[in-house]
């Protein structure tokens, strides 16, 4: 077995106390044998509305800021997928840490964007700890087939999808649905797990999050659903043998019908 974790939160306010936080959500995931530790989008800086606020709370990798909470992330055996902001130079990504006994495996950086503030990235690559291929596709990605593709190609048996869905009190995902039609797609047209950590924000009048975290299986079927509105630690063991490295039709499909999409695609955006 490989046990995975998701971890619902609402990050505390200023760095010092999510610090705090967040070493007493590694000492639970530790007593509890995690593997894989995935946390919300935004999670060490927080997520703002504002380019400013989003900058003034940012981390650059490899600099002191950055170093310290490397240091904190090292208190865990478990391999940590974490999203914050990322500085570099005059660009800010929207980013998630991948981290292995407090040592940085790599940084995946959102494609699709919510806040225009940002800037896109425009690579994904897979990982490799404990012996298992995995990817990161952050929130808004999941949406589109494209990174996840890339991923599955690539060999990530696991997808871990850190998310911030605080939202109007209109929006479709102010409430929670039965269902979320593009983590079926994702994971059954990847032949991937799926594993999302989101925000919990409480209704404020203006916005709210209740938590959208969940675990997909490789067919598409939820097994596994956080509590609404809680902060939670959601844990699922995963046998190993249903770790499909080998996709199969479902992601390779066929080459003359790839080759009429690309052609398709080619012809529209002429």
């Amino acid at each position: 077995m490989v046990k995975i974790a998701t971890c619902q939160l609402t990050p505390a306010s200023d760095a010092a106390a999510r610090m705090v936080q967040i070493r007493t959500i590694l000492m639970n995931a530790e007593a509890d044998h995690v593997d894989f530790l995935c946390f919300p989008e935004g999670c060490l800086t927080g997520y703002y509305a504002t380019g400013n606020l989003a900058i003034k709370n940012s981390l650059e990798v490899g600099k002191r800021d950055f170093l310290e909470w490397l240091d904190v992330l090292k208190n865990s055996s478990a391999t940590i997928i974490v999203g914050f902001n990322e500085r570099l130079g005059s660009h800010l990504f929207d980013s998630a840490a991948i981290v292995e006994n407090g040592k940085l495996l790599g940084v995946q950086r959102k494609h699709y964007l919510y806040h225009d503030y940002f800037t896109s990235g425009n690579s994904f690559s897979s990982f490799k700890s404990k012996n298992i291929f995995f990817g990161v596709v952050i929130c808004l990605d999941t949406i589109y087939f494209e990174p996840a593709r890339i991923l599955a190609l690539q060999g990530s048996t696991i997808l871990f999808s850190p998310m911030c869905n605080r939202v109007s009190l209109n929006h479709p995902y102010a409430k929670r649905p039965p269902y979320y039609s593009h983590f079926v797609a994702r994971s059954f047209e990847n032949r991937c797990w799926l594993v999302s950590a989101d925000w919990i924000w409480p209704q404020d009048d203006v916005s709210v999050c209740p938590g959208h975290s969940v675990i997909y299986d490789p067919d598409g079927r939820e097994v596994a659903r956080s509590k609404e509105g809680k902060e939670q630690l959601l844990i699922f063991d995963i046998p190993l043998d249903q770790l499909l490295q080998e996709k199969g039709r479902r992601v390779y499909g066929s080459f003359p019908l790839a080759q009429e999409v690309a052609k398709l695609s080619t012809q529209e955006a002429i």
